[in-house]
């Protein structure tokens, strides 16, 4: 419990940051944190930031791959549409 803690104290510090728009050496100097240490937070707050962008599954039955209207769209940002028959 105690590494989940801190991991979520420094996950904070790191958001803290990204807002400030100072450098990591300058953030870090002023929150008393050594450069490397920092550092190693961001990399890992990154990381788990990446870890919740997944994947979807899609279960398709069989009567819907059967039939000949079925497809899959997909609409992605500025109106581009992924089409799947």
């Amino acid at each position: 419990m105690q590494n989940e803690d801190k991991a979520a104290d420094m996950f904070k510090l790191v958001e803290q940051w990204q807002q400030s728009g100072k450098s990591q050496q300058q953030f870090s100097s002023e929150q008393n944190i050594k450069l490397a240490t920092f550092g190693y937070w961001v990399k890992k707050h990154r990381q788990q930031k990446a870890s919740e962008i997944g994947f979807a599954k899609v279960d398709l039955s069989k009567s819907l791959l059967s039939s000949s209207t079925a497809r899959i769209e997909i609409e992605l940002a500025e109106g581009l549409v992924i089409r799947i028959f």
